[in-house]
């Protein structure tokens, strides 16, 4: 029996020996790799930190361009207003230039007119005071001196018109009314050309347009000079001799 205790002793010691050896090696282990991971961490943090501080950076950088474009965007705008604004100006004042100048030609147009208008009136007064009637467009004279055709015409134009033409229906019922059976001159003749028949006014002589009398015109040879060149107008037209002396029918356009 006194041999088996030391044994045991020594089973018992060697057991406690390799569970603190083992207890050992566990903290070593552990502590190693808890080191290992704090530094880990650690590393991770530190790179973390790096890679947090480098976008910031990033995003300050960022943030500064933005900002620099926004800048640049914002004068941009202000510059483009404001040429806007310029141009839009110079172009308003264009307008009003315009319109003004516009006003100004209308307000010398309208003194223009205003003149004209009062120069026509004293003309319309000074014709109705001196006996002119107005009759479709035109103003009429009927002379109460007898004269021969050219001394007519004379007087007319002496009034700035002529001895009358006659280019309608109308105009020719209008001036036999007012001839009440007596003869009157009227413009047309062919004294410049034997049957070329011509109006002093310048009308243009139209035979379809004409209000002669039976069998006229003749030429009668028994005419004094033996020709009858010019046209008398009663209740139609009669060519006579331009030596015969009758009123006359003048005859111009008010314009």
């Amino acid at each position: 029996m006194a041999r088996e205790i030391p044994y045991e002793n020594t089973m018992r010691l060697e057991a406690n020996v390799s569970s603190a050896s083992h207890k050992r090696t566990v903290f070593i282990i552990a502590t190693t790799l808890l080191a290992f991971l704090a530094l880990l961490l650690a590393t991770l943090l530190i790179a973390g930190a790096i890679l947090y501080f480098q976008k910031e950076k990033e995003l300050r950088e960022l943030e500064g361009v933005v900002e620099r474009i926004g800048t640049s965007l914002k004068l941009s705008n202000i510059s483009r207003l404001a040429s806007g604004e310029a141009s839009e100006g110079a172009q308003l004042l264009e307008n009003i230039h315009e319109a003004f100048s516009e006003i100004q030609a209308q307000l010398e147009n309208i003194s223009v007119s205003r003149a004209a208008a009062q120069h026509r009136y004293r003309d319309l007064l000074g014709l109705v005071s001196t006996g002119w009637k107005f009759y479709s467009g035109h103003f009429y004279f009927f002379s109460q001196e007898a004269k021969q055709w050219g001394g007519a015409e004379e007087t007319c134009r002496a009034q700035r018109a002529h001895l009358a033409s006659i280019t309608s229906r109308k105009e020719m019922e209008y001036l036999s009314k007012e001839a009440r059976g007596k003869p009157f001159w009227i413009g047309l003749s062919d004294h410049q050309a034997e049957g070329t028949w011509a109006w002093t006014d310048g009308t243009k002589y139209n035979k379809n347009i004409s209000f002669w009398g039976p069998g006229q015109p003749d030429n009668w040879h028994g005419a004094p000079q033996h020709q009858e060149d010019c046209v008398q107008v009663t209740d139609f037209w009669n060519d006579v001799s331009c030596t015969y002396s009758y009123r006359a029918f003048c005859k111009k356009t008010f314009s």
